[in-house]
């Protein structure tokens, strides 16, 4: 089984994050073949300027993107492109399956409109799963699904920076609703990844073939130590 890191965050894109090289060393160490790089966009706690046009905006999640593919492959690492964005209340999506020039294309997206992202996304065959739904913190006004999940692609059933009950109640959600699943560490810093993913029954030779896993259903979803 292949592991993969779904929810990760780095510096600079991200508050609070380490450099990319760090993770992707932490990542490695334990076992993983690979990763999405899900940093905080325009909505959510990114820590890019938001007073730069929208083409300097996105090429700087793609800088730092490319930085990260640069030392992935000498590490033989797998690196996929995603980000992680705030849609209102305190409630945030996993896209994954886009690419930085695919932003562009939307500028609207800036406006952070779960709309526009589902128009967007899945017109590019890509994936959106809601983070963590059932995270209680002051920043979430009401914690819990989307209005709009029978529109979107999944759920995060595990999150390694929840609380044990919040990620139960959004496994059981998962399994009355029969909604696709996705895990990940949501970790800011070398230390806090590489905690939890999901496992393949093969190694995803480019983005596309990963997002065909995650439609499938072929893959299981890895806990860590939690397992």
């Amino acid at each position: 089984m292949f592991k993969y890191e779904m929810h990760f965050h780095t510096s600079p894109c991200s508050g609070g994050g380490d450099e990319i090289e760090k993770q992707i060393d932490k990542m490695r160490e334990n076992g993983f073949t690979g990763a999405f790089l899900t940093d905080h966009f325009f909505s959510g706690d990114t820590r890019i300027d938001r007073a730069l046009d929208w083409e300097s905006f996105v090429g700087e999640y793609e800088k730092a993107y490319m930085r990260g593919v640069l030392y992935a492959k000498k590490m033989d690492f797998d690196l996929f492109f995603g980000i992680e964005e705030h849609i209102g209340n305190g409630l945030e999506i996993l896209v994954y399956g886009i690419t930085p020039k695919l932003l562009l294309e939307h500028p609207e997206l800036r406006d952070g409109r779960l709309e526009d992202y589902i128009r967007v996304v899945h017109g590019a065959g890509g994936l959106i799963f809601q983070s963590h739904p059932y995270r209680e913190r002051y920043y979430i006004a009401t914690p819990g699904p989307i209005a709009e999940l029978d529109k979107i692609d999944g759920i995060e059933v595990y999150n390694a920076s929840n609380y044990p009950e919040e990620n139960e109640r959004a496994a059981k959600l998962a399994k009355e609703r029969g909604l696709r699943c996705t895990a990940g560490s949501d970790g800011h810093h070398c230390d806090s990844c590489a905690r939890a993913g999901i496992l393949t029954r093969v190694r995803p030779k480019d983005v596309q073939e990963m997002i065909e896993i995650l439609k499938s259903g072929d893959y299981e979803i890895y806990k860590g130590n939690a397992e």
